[in-house]
């Protein structure tokens, strides 16, 4: 029987049975407190938790899961695997344990044909229940029901809440496959006794005592391993030997050149099929949490590629291979495809540039360490840090070659990166905070959405910091990424200025005072914010949420927000994706996000209890802490997301929004940076002036070049520098199009004034190199001119030129010419411009043997222009900062070289 209609012919059956057939949930758990969707029954949590009411009294699905805790047995083993599916059938108050064990017989013998006599029980010890429906009612001989502790049969949610004992069916394998003890019975490691299906009672409620209360509404919970079920109905001994492997690793076969072991085979198999999984549902290679998890299960399986002999990214052309195969029972693969490809092949990519280097390491340290075998921890660092080895992958490493890790010296480099990150991570100013002591201290009241202004009572006052907490206050603490307010906290007449406001765990603000004078606790003070920055603050933080969505809308849902900075100046967004941004989606979420200003969406702050707003659909953050009454912004129908910060009232108040930079902040996460409202329309109008005022400043520059060029007899002037002349009006098309929120056009104008200062400094460079060529065309034909001007100096001659924008290889070739003319002579050849000088002297060899030296020359000549020069007796280069004194200093040479002879 097939993979797919062994699903098929589950759900039909528990679809007779009364059960409502619901699709699996994502591999992202809706429990903030779950990593990974581990089981069937976790989208059914709240329900046996007691806090929400089933819709259904009886549920089947099909769920896919990934579990890493067996990751190193993949492979070894017939029957692990990281991704899996479960097939389970649910109950909610309704039928209990003696339908659960009829269903799951009935469906096993009657459905599935399985042989009863190859079928045997494990109960928990103390269900006297469980084994007697077993025996008595379904009629298993009790040689076949074994009882097993608590560890091994009974489940529970955690250390409190709901549990209850499971009965556990097991295939017997035959005596080949199993360990060859007498007594090998359900329980035993070997593989001979295969659990296929688990059916778990959900009938105590565990208290904080310890104490098992029976609960009114007892469940049921089951699971059974299609992949399993799938080795037994189709008759081999592995799960890889299945219809859910056998292609996919055929396929693996047919990209290797030679003879493939068996075990990277399997990890790769099993590997792919949870990484396309993973990536369908959004998770994208990380360093941390679910992205790490997708980033080690990749790296592991181009480890095992590497074995067998593949170098080139390879695991993307798999991904299609998977999708032809699960894309009927799960559409999102098939949805999704094109991104998974990506992704995929975006990482192998970025793997591959260090593995090489890495296993060289490797390497290297195991032949240096071949005594006592053990890899240090700083090493391992280094592997995990340097070349994107997960901790794990090097253990597997090791262990392939009789080496360990020294893991604990690995922790010690791991938790010195943390404080590290820690550290930097931590502002200036919230390090006061670590300075005072505020044990005892309540949560502050803040008043700040609703009021810019209100009377309060001074709590604490710590003058050393300047730092002063207030009973209630209309000043946010900086949170959230939004910077904290500023403002002034008013004693009577006198007004204290708050440089800035801190939010401390739990949950006190506290402002910093410039001058504290004044401040005493118990007294009355009027705490007023800074009302323009805080609405240029509110701006942006809306903005973010705006660019958020669209992110969302323009990459994929895999887009999550990693980090932000909400401030009056600026926005600063970090947000998981895989690669940079080509410029065309940079415009799409730009010009997405003006779309949703220029409709003015209605901005409102929902507040919720967590449960309702999750179940709203509200973005939340995984490993945030929530209370249990939240803040949901609401965007009309655009955006839904969990938060704290203040905001404006609608999208129309944003002005306009424009992205200044978008760029890699670590691996898997990007960062763009923003601006929006008055200083986002301010900022380009500014510079598009400034474009504008550099284009005139060219064309003048590129005009005076050509004169300069054309008096120099090169030839005709270009004249068509009108094409570029601009028209003030264009500003004010610019700015035109900001108010419109008209992004796209806006990047036209200003694309187009680039474009033209782009294309005058090419023509600029462009005639500067023309000028410089008949330069030195005209310096070469006119040094035969310069020989007649030299002097007969105590038996030698001598040249003292000054020119005006000759370049050091002008003066050289000058210098070249002159010494093949006259083959005996001293040369001081000087280029002044711009105030600047450049020089050469040289000395014939003939002259230098007579006791002339062009270093002596230069110690003469470089002083007196303010400069210096370097070189030997036949050649100093230098320059110098005075071009006034060049005169001056050729006389002093000259006066020189007749006191020297």
């Amino acid at each position: 029987m097939k993979s797919k209609e062994i699903r098929e012919k589950f759900l039909e059956y528990f679809a007779k049975k009364g059960h409502k057939v619901l699709p699996g949930s994502s591999l992202i758990p809706d429990d903030p407190t779950v990593l990974l969707t581990l089981a069937g029954m976790l989208q059914f949590k709240p329900i046996f938790l007691g806090h929400e009411k089933p819709e259904h009294k009886r549920a089947a699905t099909v769920q896919k899961c990934v579990r890493m805790l067996d990751i190193d047995r993949v492979g070894e083993t017939a029957r692990h695997q990281t991704f899996f599916e479960m097939l389970g059938n649910f109950s909610f108050g309704d039928y209990f344990k003696k339908e659960a064990i009829q269903y799951a017989w009935d469906l096993l013998l009657n459905e599935f044909k399985l042989d009863k006599n190859k079928l045997w029980i494990a109960v928990y010890e103390k269900d006297d229940e469980a084994y007697s429906i077993w025996k008595d009612v379904v009629g298993v001989s009790e040689d076949r029901i074994v009882r097993l502790d608590e560890e091994n049969n009974f489940w529970a949610v955690g250390p409190t809440g709901p549990c209850g004992p499971c009965s556990e069916i097991y295939y017997d394998q035959g005596k080949a496959l199993g360990c060859g003890k007498p007594d090998c019975k359900p329980g035993c490691d070997c593989d001979r006794f295969l659990e296929v299906w688990n059916l778990v009672f959900i009938q105590y409620n565990r208290n904080e005592k310890g104490e098992l209360v029976p609960l009114k509404k007892k469940g049921i919970d089951t699971g059974m391993g299609l992949e399993r079920i799938a080795s037994i109905l189709q008759g081999v001994d592995s799960n890889f030997d299945t219809d859910l492997f056998v292609p996919l690793i055929k396929r693996i076969k047919g990209m290797v050149k030679k003879d493939a072991p068996d075990l990277s085979l399997r990890i790769i198999s099993d590997h792919i099929r949870a990484i396309v999984h993973l990536v369908a549902d959004e998770v994208i290679p990380e360093n941390v949490g679910r992205g790490y998890v997708l980033r080690r299960l990749i790296r592991r399986a181009i480890r095992h590629g590497r074995i067998l002999g593949i170098s080139e990214p390879f695991l993307y052309l798999l991904t299609a291979d998977v999708v032809s195969s699960m894309g009927d029972t799960y559409p999102l693969l098939i949805t999704r495809q094109a991104l998974i490809q990506k992704i995929v092949k975006n990482e192998e990519e970025h793997f591959l540039t260090t593995l090489e280097q890495g296993m060289k390491l490797f390497s290297e340290v195991m032949e240096k360490h071949k005594e006592d075998k053990v890899i240090p921890g700083e090493v391992v660092f280094k592997l995990h840090d340097t070349f994107g080895f997960p901790m794990e992958l090097s253990r597997e490493i090791a262990k392939e070659k009789g080496f360990s890790l020294d893991e604990k010296g690995f922790e010690v480099e791991m938790e010195a990166q943390r404080e590290r990150a820690r550290a930097a991570g931590i502002p200036e100013d919230k390090k006061k905070l670590t300075s005072i002591n505020l044990e005892g201290f309540s949560q502050t009241k803040f008043d700040g959405y609703s009021k810019e202004a209100l009377e309060a009572r001074v709590v604490a006052v710590f003058r050393e910091e300047k730092l002063v907490v207030l009973d209630k206050t209309p000043f946010y603490g900086e949170s959230g990424g939004q910077v904290g307010d500023t403002g002034i906290i008013k004693v009577g007449d006198k007004a204290l200025r708050v440089i800035d406001t801190l939010l401390s765990n739990q949950g006190t603000i506290v402002h910093e005072i410039e001058d504290i004078d004044g401040l005493e606790e118990k007294i009355r003070v009027k705490a007023t914010i800074d009302a323009s920055k805080r609405r240029a603050i509110s701006i942006h933080h809306s903005a973010t949420h705006l660019l958020h969505q669209a992110l969302k809308d323009v990459l994929g849902d895999h887009v999550k927000q990693a980090g932000s900075y909400v401030g009056p100046d600026k926005l600063r967004f970090d947000f998981s994706h895989f690669s940079a941004m080509p410029s065309d989606e940079v415009e799409q979420v730009e010009a997405l996000v003006n779309k949703k200003i220029e409709e003015k969406l209605k901005i409102e702050v929902i507040e919720k209890s967590y449960k309702e707003a999750t179940k709203m659909g509200a973005i939340v953050l995984f490993g945030e802490k929530y209370k249990d009454r939240v803040r949901v912004l609401k965007i009309d129908d655009y955006s839904l997301e969990l938060c704290g910060g203040t905001h404006v009232k609608s999208t129309g108040d944003l002005l306009f929004f424009k992205i200044l930079s978008e760029g890699a902040l670590a691996s898997g996460v990007r960062r763009i940076e923003a601006i929006s409202g008055q200083a986002a329309k301010v900022k380009i109008v500014y510079k598009a002036k400034s474009l504008y005022d550099e284009v005139r400043r060219l064309i003048k520059k590129y005009r005076l070049l050509q004169a300069k060029k054309e008096g120099l007899g090169g030839g005709m002037r270009f004249t068509e520098t009108g094409i570029f002349e601009i028209d003030i009006t264009e500003l004010d098309r610019l700015a035109s199009a900001v108010d419109k929120q008209d992004s796209l056009n806006v990047n036209k104008l200003l694309e187009h004034l680039k474009g033209r200062v782009e294309w005058l400094y090419e023509r600029i460079a462009k005639v500067e190199k023309e000028i410089k060529t008949v330069q030195s065309k005209s310096a070469k034909s006119d040094s035969i001119n310069y020989a007649s001007e030299m002097r007969d100096i105590a038996g030698a001659k001598v040249l003292l030129k000054e020119f005006s924008d000759y370049t050091i290889d002008m003066l050289r070739s000058i210098s070249d010419n002159l010494k093949n003319q006259v083959k005996s002579c001293i040369l001081v050849l000087v280029d002044s411009s711009n105030s600047k000088v450049r020089f050469l002297i040289t000395v014939t060899p003939d002259l230098v043997k007579k006791g002339y030296s062009a270093k002596k020359i230069a110690d003469v000549f470089a002083p007196i222009i303010s400069g210096r020069g370097g070189g030997k007796d036949e050649k100093v280069e230098g320059g110098g900062k005075d071009a006034t004194k060049v005169g001056e200093a050729f006389d002093k040479v000259l006066k020189s070289l007749v006191n020297d002879k």
